[in-house]
């Protein structure tokens, strides 16, 4: 079948040309002192999140990549004695320590579906002795329980915030370097002892800085290439679209803001090209708002639209190969509850519905579509192969709250091969700011099925739509909802 290529003026014109995305676009990271909770072992796995889990990866044709760290991960000390996974106290190892680690914790990798990838981040923030005593002793565990399953290794959170808190004022880059290097140099020491078949494919992310306006800059930490930094394979940069306490904050034009979106990923974009090491660009951790969220906003349907924008828009860019929704236990943005009333949030969905447009993202390029509408509400992609145009995606990002009178709608066309079969799977929720009664292609996944499909009665699904003989393909999107196409 010869292929169809959509005009270019159909087509925004793409800043930087795309190239290959890595496989498993839509990747989670799980702080650290919670990951337990959501795992569980790999003896005892967690089967809510499992499945949860597994519906990621089965719609994207590979396993999560799962990064293991964040705040807590720069405060966990070590304590041999420990019984469980973690505690909020180790005063066998270091009295001070508020957030510590057991032998136990490291079953917890492999707890997740076969197939997923881990990455662990040691303690940067105790550089200290009760640090270097954590490191030197979590080194031979963590990559005997990674072996085979291991992505990369991270050294330190966010150091660009140690300052002031962890570090003194006057904490520069040139000082966080040093430190960088002093540790990774002892990792290896001690991974070759433990692990050295491991040793002989060290891969690094790094620096892990809070955002491209951190007051740390990657030019200033690493201004060469050279034997420090060429085990760096992805270069890792988090993002929040803003605070959970911050004044102004709301869901139109925080989250479902297309003209949002594209300022926040296009600082990476920038951020990118100063970058000094040959290396690939990821989120390595980021959600709708710093602070774990907020209810209301983070946990709303607003925010699986949000989440499915996000991602789509970023795969578009060609510059950033993957991102890392940030996981926390109890946290408003966490995509499910793993523990006590269990509970799949809203967000999880628009994950859904990402993975779906995503699938395979190592094969597709991902680009913009003019939709000819509000260039902040009405959001459009196309992923094609090779060439050819094979999925659609167009949100509709106005804000309906349910029973705030009549759901308006718009109609959206878009040009493909002419008589062509397309597949219809909608994102959609009563309104903006439920919190629950989410489905993606007429399913649910929440806790009464424990996580797995379940047909929602009434609900559309798998709609079959037809382009007419001039190549043209017409939809309608509620008010605050999504749609994937899928070429038949």
């Amino acid at each position: 079948m010869a292929k169809y290529l959509v005009p270019a003026s159909v087509l925004l014109s793409q800043s930087i040309a795309a190239a290959s995305l890595f496989d498993s676009y839509v990747s989670l990271s799980f702080e650290l002192i919670g990951f337990p909770t959501f795992a569980g072992t790999k003896h005892q796995p967690n089967a809510f999140s499992h499945n949860l889990m597994h519906n990621l990866a089965e719609l994207q044709g590979s396993g999560i990549v799962v990064r293991v760290g964040g705040n807590s991960g720069d405060r966990a000390i070590y304590d041999p004695t420990l019984t469980t996974s973690t505690a909020s106290a180790c005063p066998n190892a270091d009295p001070g320590a508020w957030q510590c680690i057991g032998t136990t914790f490291f079953e917890s990798y492999g707890g997740f579906p076969a197939g997923t990838r881990y990455s662990h981040q040691f303690n940067l923030g105790a550089y200290n002795s009760s640090g270097w005593a954590t490191l030197e002793a979590t080194v031979p565990l963590a990559c005997k329980a990674l072996r085979g399953q291991l992505e990369f290794w991270e050294m330190g959170n966010e150091p660009d915030l140690f300052t002031g808190s962890r570090r003194p004022s006057t904490y520069n880059a040139s000082q966080y370097s040093n430190e960088w290097l002093n540790s990774t140099q002892h990792f290896e020491s001690y991974l070759h002892k433990a692990c050295p078949d491991l040793f002989h494919s060290l891969k690094y992310i790094a620096p892990s800085l809070s955002s491209p306006g951190a007051r740390l800059h990657i030019a200033d930490i690493f201004p060469d290439e050279g034997n420090a930094t060429e085990k760096i394979t992805q270069v890792s940069i988090h993002n929040y679209m803003n605070g959970a306490t911050v004044p102004g904050v709301t869901l139109q034009n925080t989250l479902m803001s297309h003209n949002a979106v594209v300022k926040s990923i296009t600082s990476h974009v920038n951020y990118a090209k100063t970058s000094t090491i040959d290396a690939e660009y990821i989120i390595g951790e980021h959600n709708s708002l710093y602070g774990g969220g907020a209810s209301g906003l983070s946990d709303v349907f607003g925010a699986a639209l949000w989440a499915m924008e996000f991602s789509l828009y970023a795969a578009s860019t060609g510059v950033i190969k993957r991102i890392h929704f940030h996981q926390s236990v109890g946290s408003p943005y966490a995509a499910w509850v793993p523990s006590g009333t269990l509970a799949t949030n809203a967000p999880y969905y628009g994950k859904l519905a990402a993975s779906t447009f995503l699938a395979h993202s190592n094969t597709i390029e991902v680009k913009t579509l003019a939709l000819n509408k509000d260039a902040d509400l009405d959001s459009g992609y196309g992923a094609y192969v090779y060439g050819d145009l094979r999925r659609i995606a167009v949100l509709n990002l106005r804000q309906y709250n349910a029973g705030n009178g009549t759901r308006a709608s718009q109609t959206y066309t878009v040009k493909v091969a002419p008589g062509s079969l397309w597949k219809s799977q909608r994102l959609t929720a009563a309104g903006a700011t439920d919190k629950t009664g989410v489905t993606f292609n007429g399913f649910s996944y929440d806790a009464d099925s424990n996580g797995l499909a379940k047909r929602v009665k009434g609900q559309e699904s798998s709609k079959v739509i037809r382009a007419d003989r001039s190549g043209n393909i017409s939809f309608t999107v509620q008010d605050s909802e999504a749609i994937v196409l899928l070429k038949e």
